[in-house]
């Protein structure tokens, strides 16, 4: 298995243990995720390091809360499934009771920060630092959106073959949905460092692909 770079850093951070590790690498190496694959995961721990140096995001214990999450987000995909993001919880919460490190109240909050990515936006989020943890997370996710536009039409690409329950029509629609939510938001992300880095690119990719015209039916 091609482990992209920077998964191993993500995998240690965490600690899991053989079994496990292996179990999930299994789960996300599958070859019809074309994109929530080990790269995705992959690409957002990169982006923890490298804009997540200072302030609270780089304390050991704060920074393994957000692998962990990183980690399992997407660990159950099912094409057409509306409970994907309460199911990858759930799924962490088994895999959690192998690991020794993790108290009760940190396994609950990665399960709670896997769940509020079904709507990066609108899930309210605590006070304090583990809800700035929880919007850093929510954050990461939606950087893919400010990829350099090569990359973005790639990306929507591997989304496409993943959605294998819709015709073109359907999945242009629910992406234009998705995007135009989206664009509404007064601060797409809510973290100055990654909006600097990624929101006014993120935003030219989202006007560039709703103007898109959208396949015939």
């Amino acid at each position: 298995m091609n482990r992209p770079r920077g998964l191993q850093d993500l995998l240690d951070t965490v600690g899991l243990p053989p079994a496990l590790r292996t179990e999930l690498l299994h789960r996300m190496a599958a070859p019809w995720r074309s994109y929530h694959g080990l790269q995705h995961l992959a690409v957002l721990w990169g982006r923890h390091r490298r804009y997540g140096r200072t302030g609270p995001m780089q304390r050991k214990r704060v920074a393994r809360l957000i692998a962990a999450a990183i980690l399992f987000h997407d660990a159950i995909l099912v094409p057409g499934a509306t409970d994907n993001e309460a199911r990858s919880a759930a799924f962490w919460r088994r895999m959690a009771r192998r690991l020794r490190s993790f108290t009760a109240a940190e396994v609950a909050w990665v399960a709670e920060t896997i769940q509020a990515t079904a709507d990066h936006l609108n899930t309210p989020v605590p006070h304090g630092e583990r809800g700035a943890a929880r919007l850093w997370l929510l954050d990461l996710d939606l950087t893919p959106i400010g990829e350099e536009a090569t990359v973005f039409d790639r990306n929507g690409r591997g989304l496409r073959a993943e959605a294998r329950h819709l015709d073109d029509a359907a999945f242009a629609e629910m992406q234009r949905a998705f995007l135009d939510r989206i664009r509404e938001a007064p601060r797409m992300l809510r973290h100055a460092r990654l909006r600097a880095a990624f929101e006014a690119r993120a935003r030219a990719n989202i006007g560039r692909e709703l103007q898109r015209p959208l396949p015939k039916r």
